[in-house]
């Protein structure tokens, strides 16, 4: 029945029945969420407004899509896997938590499975957690227990086994960072702004934000709730900002 789905694209008029007739997989889809035809979902897929899983790509375990994030060609997510908002996949990306046990006489799964009845249980130092606004380049590979912080960048055929910090830009075998993408003050402004998490409306309305280079603190704006500018000072190299 999944490969039916798969070719299908998992129609939403199907889900709720899904939900309640289907053990092995349960569907929290958003109505403006996109899925090509080609996709395999099995466990508990969460997909959030937005979202576009791109043809081949394999959701399987418990696996978070957060509002607007990307998922180009052939990408699989297996396990325990959290994507955050406004993040681009390149294609054939891999996100593994689960792992293979060493030190038992075979590897194999389906050995154990089909020939021993006895099954074999897999191992993981963790959940994947990718956090939001993050760019991870084609053939990336983020192992069990990564966490990847807001608007980080992961450099195209990276493996990357340790967590990555907001706003760092790394690559490599292991990935190591190679440079930041701005200055910690500039930084440590985006990460109290916390653009991800506005609405669409939000976004649109502060759209001069967004079309502008960072080259320095006052490019970005304060957060929800402060002034845009300080009191009384009406420069013209701040950030037109709107609090709707």
């Amino acid at each position: 029945m999944n490969r039916a789905l798969s070719v299908l694209g998992y129609p939403s008029a199907i889900h709720g029945v899904l939900n309640r007739h289907t053990d092995a997989l349960e569907l929290a889809v958003a109505p403006s969420a996109r899925l090509s035809r080609g996709c395999l979902l099995r466990g508990t897929i969460d997909l959030g407004p937005r979202t576009r899983l791109s043809r081949g790509c394999v959701l399987s375990g418990d696996v978070t899509v957060g509002r607007g994030t990307n998922l180009e060609p052939n990408c699989d997510l297996i396990g325990d896997v959290s994507l955050g908002n406004y993040c681009a996949i390149a294609r054939d990306c891999i996100f593994q938590e689960t792992n293979h046990k060493l030190d038992q006489p075979s590897l194999q799964i389906r050995l154990y499975d089909e020939v021993l009845d006895s099954g074999l249980e897999v191992t993981s130092n963790g959940a994947i957690t990718v956090g939001n606004d993050v760019w991870i380049g084609a053939r990336a590979v983020v192992l069990s227990g990564v966490t990847i912080g807001d608007g980080a960048v992961i450099g195209a055929g990276s493996i990357v086994t340790d967590d990555v910090e907001p706003y760092a830009v790394v690559a490599g075998v292991p990935a190591e960072r190679i440079k930041w993408r701005f200055p910690d003050d500039i930084r440590e402004r985006l990460l109290d702004l916390e653009w991800w998490e506005w609405d669409e409306d939000r976004i649109r309305a502060n759209q001069p934000f967004f079309d502008r280079e960072l080259d320095v603190p006052e490019d970005v704006p304060p957060p929800a709730g402060l002034e845009a500018t300080a009191e009384g000072d009406s420069s013209s190299d701040q950030v037109p900002f709107s609090s709707v």
